[in-house]
C-alpha cells in the first residue's frame, strides 16, 4: 500500500464519517446546532465551520500550487468567501451543502491524485505568519487528522449531550 492508496482510502472514510455525523445531527433540532457546547469553538456549528474552512483552505492551497485545480476549484469555489474564522454557513442544511462539496472533492482528488503529483510542493505563509512547505501528499494527511480530530470534539459535545454516535471505525475501509 503507498500513499496513493492510503489517502484513497481515507477519502472515502472521511465521506463517510462525515455523512454519518451529518446524518446523526440531522436528527436533533437545529438550535442544538448553535447551542453553546462547552468547546473552545463555542458549538458545534462553530466547531465544524473551523474544520470546514480548514479543508476549503488546505484544498485551494494545494490547487493554486497546481495540483489538481479542475477536480478542486469548482467544488469550492462557490464557497463564501469570508475571512478566516468568520461562519461559512447560518444553517445546519447550507453547512451540509458545503461539507458534501468538499468530500466529493477529496474523493475524486485522492482517486486522481499520482504519486509524482503527492510528491510536489507546497508553501505558503501559516497562521503563525513564517512560511512553510510542504508536500501535498503531507498536506492532504494533515488535513484528514484535522478532520478526525474535529469530528472527535463533535462526538464529545453529543456524547455529553446523550446523543448515540459513533463514525470512528475506518476498519471497514481496510477491507475493500
Amino acid at each position: 500500500m503507498n500513499l496513493s492508496d492510503i489517502l484513497k482510502l481515507y477519502a472515502k472514510y472521511n465521506q463517510y464519517a462525515n455523512s454519518e455525523m451529518v446524518r446523526i445531527l440531522g436528527t436533533l433540532p437545529e438550535t442544538r446546532f448553535h447551542e453553546a457546547a462547552g468547546s473552545y469553538y463555542k458549538s458545534i456549528a462553530g466547531l465544524l465551520n473551523h474544520a470546514l474552512q480548514s479543508t476549503a483552505g488546505s484544498l485551494k492551497r494545494v490547487a493554486d500550487a497546481g495540483f489538481l485545480p479542475d477536480l478542486i476549484l469548482p467544488a469550492i469555489g462557490s464557497f463564501p468567501q469570508v475571512p478566516f474564522g468568520e461562519a461559512l454557513f447560518k444553517t445546519f442544511p447550507e453547512y451540509t451543502a458545503l461539507r458534501a462539496k468538499a468530500d466529493e472533492a477529496l474523493v475524486a482528488l485522492c482517486a486522481a491524485a499520482t504519486p509524482e503529483g503527492l510528491d510536489k510542493t507546497v508553501s505558503f505563509i501559516g497562521r503563525d505568519k513564517q512560511p512553510k512547505t510542504i508536500k501535498v501528499g503531507g498536506n492532504l494527511l494533515a488535513l484528514y487528522t484535522h478532520e478526525i480530530h474535529h469530528r472527535g470534539g463533535v462526538a464529545t459535545i453529543l456524547d455529553g449531550w446523550g446523543v448515540e454516535n459513533d463514525w470512528s471505525s475506518i476498519m471497514r475501509f481496510l477491507f475493500l
